[in-house]
């Protein structure tokens, strides 16, 4: 039996800080990802639409939209 590889991706953003109302969420994200999956058309299809929401070749931080900053 071959081997199978799961990659697992987990980034995390907020404060385990004192209480701040403006800022009052801490976020885990993970990503799952069977290696037998080409998940190439879905990455394709998520960077597309980034770049037409004008957001071109940047990665996506969660931290100012949890902190309610300004773009």
């Amino acid at each position: 039996m071959a081997d199978k590889i799961l990659s697992v991706f987990i980034d995390e953003s907020g404060d385990f800080g004192d209480y701040n109302p403006i800022a009052p969420y801490y976020l885990v994200s993970m990503v799952l990802h069977n290696q037998d999956i080409d998940i190439h058309g879905s990455i394709t299809v998520m960077n597309t639409h980034m770049s037409n929401l004008g957001y071109k070749e940047h990665a996506i931080h969660t931290g100012p939209l949890i902190r309610r900053e300004s773009v």
